[in-house]
């Protein structure tokens, strides 16, 4: 089973911004686990072509740690009324066209 963790922004969020926050989550994780440990569980995210939405893979305990990293970052640099997260479990479906991301 897979999970994942939504963030929805406010506002769109500068790309430069979250790019460099998650960067900064992944070392992190490094810094803990090792940079092996990282590379091997394949963290991933996607971030929305508007800014406001991010998708963390949190199924691996590094990709948890990121996602919670990021978290972090976020209240600390935006406010924690300027985001939502929310963990969704299972196996995602995909439908071609969907944009109701």
């Amino acid at each position: 089973m897979s999970a994942l963790c939504k963030f929805k922004f406010a506002k769109p969020a500068r790309r430069d911004l979250i790019e460099a926050s998650i960067a900064s989550a992944i070392f992190n994780a490094e810094c803990c686990f090792g940079k092996p440990k990282v590379r091997v569980s394949g963290v991933s995210y996607y971030l929305s072509d508007q800014g406001r939405h991010l998708l963390i893979d949190v199924s691996s305990e590094v990709g948890e740690h990121v996602a919670q990293i990021f978290t972090g970052i976020m209240i600390k640099v935006l406010g924690e009324d300027k985001f939502q997260v929310k963990r969704i479990e299972g196996d995602p479906v995909l439908n071609a066209g969907d944009k109701r991301f």
